[in-house]
C-alpha cells in the first residue's frame, strides 16, 4: 500500500476540483506565489471568489 503524503493528497483535491464546472482555477501554494511552507491550494471559482485549502496531516 502507498503512503498517502500532503502532496499526493493535495493532487487528488486539485483533479476533483478541476473538474467541476464552477471551478476556473487550482493551483498549489507554491504555484500560487503564497510565502508558507504549508500545502495547500489557491482555488478561485468561476465567480471570482477565492478559497484557500490548507492541507494538514493529523496521523
Amino acid at each position: 500500500m502507498v503512503k498517502i503524503t500532503k502532496e499526493i493528497m493535495e493532487n487528488f483535491i486539485a483533479i476533483g476540483l478541476a473538474d467541476e464546472d464552477q471551478v476556473a482555477m487550482v493551483v498549489n501554494f507554491q504555484e500560487a506565489g503564497m510565502l508558507t511552507r504549508n500545502s495547500g491550494l489557491v482555488v478561485r471559482t468561476a465567480d471570482g471568489s477565492e478559497f484557500q485549502i490548507t492541507i494538514v496531516q493529523s496521523r
